[in-house]
This record gives structure tokens, C-alpha cells and sequence, in this order.
């Protein structure tokens, strides 16, 4: 069963009921789901002719925005409010939706300007239905969910059974393909993220900056796919900053060696992706203190997150999340990173040290794997 909140605001157009969208609510409703319209207001005279002899209801809710409603919907149905949807339309559905931690899905058809600037968007009736299919059934449990002392780990995908014999650049492709198609696959993925997150309780962390940590051979800027994706999803979990458009957090000065393309090397050595990246210069002054969410699309031995880590804590960070969309294997490592130089400069060979490697401390859950299958086809 799947939760769908929404409000007057994303039913009408021009003041007056979308016949479209009423009958995609209630055909949403009739497929088990949970379906209510919140208003601050009185019941509008146009909702018991519209959704007669439907499974949708009304709520009433004074000052809706602040969030209580989701908190009693989510107390009342016995489920949390991540496991709740709110289409939103305005200003209020939005801030309904993040001050009760609910999943957050704009409405494509609103005009209202905040609404129009939002990462995740489903542009027809048809999107959000095929948005509640594709999320139904969702836990909101990552692939593999760790923590160590200097940075955590978070793994959406199983790329090893969902996706077997798949390599790390197809699978960037598939990525590619699923952000770039847009449309309800691309909101069904950008959901079960978020929801994963505000099940962490990341979006909670205070002072929170987003990045994305460079391709190998990207030494142009930041990478587009990741860096839309990451903005959608920083728009859907949290009002905090996102690395500035068109300023990388990460400047990769130098191409390295791309790992899973060099089957002779060391691929659990990161001395050749810390001398080949560095802090972008604009963000000094700008970590202390700061809890940071660095996105990668695939990690197989998390070579990227400890060396993203060890730069971040370096310019201090007070934490370091790591999200990856896929993960291959079981050989996710730690890594003890320590830079001794500017982290805003490119590092020498003898301008850090690193420690010991060892596995990674966490947990794997493949309980939701199916659900993503089809995410990310």
C-alpha cells in the first residue's frame, strides 16, 4: 500500500477541478492505495461531485504546512512519513511535505514559481500513476547501509545480482539514460533515494552541502548526469545548499587511470585519484563545519568515498556521507586517509599518508532489490 497526499491546488486549473487528474486519483485509490486531499480550507463544493463513489478523501487541516498533518496521517495508517507521497502543487505543499518528512513529488502542471524550480517533477496524470506502481512496494532499505569513524557508506543497488555481468561504465550509461528520459522512472528513482535518506535522517544533519565526486577522465567540470540527479534529489530531501551550478565541489585537475578499466592495477590503491583531484578553491572557507553528501554513481571497493573523505575532513568537514546509486561485490573498503597538504591545491605523490585497508563495517538488505530492477532497466 502506497500513500498519495496532495491538495486542492494540484487538482485544479484555472480554479477548476482537472477531469484527468481527479480520475487518475481515483483510479490510484482503487488499486489499494491511500488517497487524501489536504486543505487549510473548507472542503471546496466541487469534491464530493468529483470523487462521488470514489476511495478518496478529504482532510482538513489548519495550518497544514507545518507538517503535523503527515506526522498524524503516518501515526494514524501505523507507517512512517517517508512512506508517505505528497503531490504538491504551492508553497504550502512543499513546506507540508519537508517539515513532516514526507517524499516530495512537484506537480509539473503548477505554475506557482516555487513549484516550477523543483527538481523532481511527474508532468501528466499517467506519470504519477506509473510513479505509484513503480514505488509501491518500496521499504526504503539501502543495498548496503555502513558507517566508520570519518565517513559512512550508502548503497541503493545490488549491481551484482540485479544487474550481473553489467560493468561500471554501463551501468553510468544506464544511469544516464534514466535521468536524461526523465519522466516517472527517473521520479520513481529520485523517491526511493530520498526515502532512503530521510530514513538515515540525513536530510536532519545541520549545515548540509551536496557534491559529486568527479569521473575519472572528467577534467572539464562537474559531471552533468550526476550533478542533475544530485540536485533533484537535494531539492526533494532537504532546503539546504547544493554545490554552486557550474562550480564542482571537486576539481579533477588531472585524468586518472579509470579503475575498472585497468584489470592490472591496484584498484583498492587511491593515491592516483588524490593526486589527481583537489577541492575546488571557491569552497574554502566555505566546509568547516559543514555535513557533506558526496553522490557517485557506482563504488565497488569505495575508493572514491574515502578519498573524498579524507579531502572534505581535511577542509573541516564535520561529516562525510557517501551515497552511491550501485554498488558491485563485497570488497568495500575503509580507508584512512590523511592529506597533509592544501586540499584546495593539487596533492604530491608525499603530500599524504594512508593506513591500514580494512572491509568496510555495514549491512546489506536485499529485501527492496526487485523494486529497482525496473528503476534502472
Amino acid at each position: 500500500m502506497l500513500i498519495l497526499t496532495t491538495s486542492p491546488a494540484a487538482i485544479t486549473i484555472n480554479g477548476l477541478p482537472a477531469p484527468d487528474i481527479v480520475q487518475g486519483l481515483i483510479r490510484i485509490a482503487a488499486n489499494g492505495n491511500r488517497v487524501g486531499v489536504i486543505s487549510n480550507h473548507q472542503k471546496p463544493e466541487w469534491f464530493d461531485r468529483e470523487f462521488a463513489g470514489s476511495q478518496v478523501i478529504f482532510i482538513p487541516a489548519e495550518a497544514r504546512q507545518k507538517g503535523e498533518i503527515i506526522k498524524n496521517i503516518a501515526k494514524n495508517l501505523n507507517v512512517k512519513t517517508h512512506d508517505i507521497l505528497v503531490l504538491a502543487a504551492s508553497a504550502d505543499d512543499l513546506q507540508m511535505a519537508k517539515n513532516g518528512k514526507a517524499v516530495l513529488v512537484a506537480a509539473g502542471w503548477s505554475t506557482d514559481p516555487q513549484i516550477v524550480k523543483f527538481g523532481q517533477k511527474i508532468d501528466s496524470v499517467q506519470e504519477l500513476e506509473q510513479l505509484t506502481v513503480l514505488t509501491n512496494g518500496w521499504n526504503g532499505k539501502w543495498w548496503f547501509d555502513g558507517r566508520a569513524d570519518n565517513y559512512t557508506i550508502h548503497a541503493l543497488v545490488d549491481l551484482s545480482t540485479l544487474h550481473k555481468g553489467v560493468t561500471q561504465q554501463q551501468f553510468a550509461q544506464k544511469l544516464k539514460l534514466t535521468v536524461k528520459n526523465g519522466g516517472a522512472r527517473l521520479a520513481a528513482l529520485l523517491a526511493v533515494t530520498a526515502r532512503s535518506m530521510l530514513i538515515n535522517n540525513i536530510d536532519q544533519a545541520a549545515n548540509l552541502l551536496w557534491g559529486v565526486y568527479p569521473s575519472s577522465g572528467n577534467t572539464t567540470g562537474a559531471d552533468e548526469v550526476l550533478t542533475e540527479f544530485t540536485h533533484r534529489l537535494r531539492t526533494v530531501t532537504s532546503r539546504v545548499q547544493f554545490a554552486k551550478a557550474g562550480v564542482p565541489l571537486f576539481i579533477r585537475h588531472t585524468a586518472s587511470v579509470k579503475r575498472s578499466a585497468n584489470p592490472g592495477g591496484d584498484r583498492t590503491d587511491p593515491s592516483g585519484q588524490i593526486t589527481t583531484l583537489h577541492l575546488n578553491p571557491f569552497y574554502k572557507g566555505k566546509i568547516a563545519g559543514r555535513n557533506v553528501i558526496v553522490i557517485d554513481d557506482c563504488t565497488t571497493y569505495g575508493v572514491s568515498f574515502g578519498v573524498a573523505a579524507a579531502f572534505l575532513r581535511k577542509a573541516g568537514a564535520n561529516s562525510v556521507h557517501g551515497v552511491a546509486l550501485g554498488k558491485f561485490g563485497n570488497q568495500l573498503s575503509y580507508y584512512n586517509i590523511n592529506i597533509n597538504s592544501d586540499p584546495f591545491q593539487p596533492v604530491i605523490a608525499g603530500g599524504f599518508t594512508t593506513g591500514n585497508i580494512t572491509r568496510f563495517p555495514g549491512n546489506t538488505d536485499n529485501t527492496a532489490q526487485q523494486v529497482l530492477q525496473s528503476l534502472i532497466p
